[in-house]
């Protein structure tokens, strides 16, 4: 947030299960349950978003000016999560680092201008309608991630937590 010159955060926890009939593949109806959600009004640039895309490795790292120099600050998600993802401007970002979602570790694609309703993968796009106002017809004048909360052990850590356990941190 402070990289981006935001001057509004927030932290939203998100108890719902969202559909899961039509996904980027149909394994990641695992995260599609509670979530932190994280909002700020600092928009990515590009440069901001292939240092997301450059998972393992922070994109700020050499630049002193930016909290992220150390590469450190989007990493501490996978503490909670797999599958993080991002909405900024009019992209949407899905961060699979183990690559076992999405077959890479990370797709960036366009807003689907028509709205989510036609979108062959909606499903998927649900847990952020409306949240900070995104209706996915316009630009996003924002940044907003999404960090499912992970339900079982994986290769990334074997920690699980519940959402009561995010709220009491």
């Amino acid at each position: 947030a402070d990289d981006s010159g935001a001057t509004r955060f927030h932290v939203i926890l998100d108890y719902s299960s969202h559909p899961t009939n039509s996904l980027i593949n149909p394994e990641m109806r695992d995260w599609q349950g509670p979530a932190i959600l994280i909002f700020n009004n600092g928009i990515f640039e590009d440069v901001d978003f292939q240092s997301l895309m450059n998972i393992r490795v922070g994109g700020r790292q050499g630049d002193r000016t930016m909290i992220g120099k150390y590469g450190l600050g989007f990493n501490s998600c996978y503490h909670f999560t797999d599958v993080p993802s991002l909405i900024s401007r009019d992209s949407i970002v899905f961060l699979d680092p183990q690559e076992t979602y999405l077959g890479q570790r990370g797709i960036k694609s366009p807003f689907p201008r028509n709205g989510i309703r036609r979108y062959s993968e909606r499903d998927q796009l649900v847990p952020f309608e409306n949240i900070e106002g995104i209706d996915f017809r316009s630009t996003f004048n924002g940044s907003l991630f999404r960090i499912p909360l992970r339900r079982s052990r994986s290769d990334i850590s074997n920690r699980v937590f519940t959402i009561e356990e995010v709220r009491s941190l």
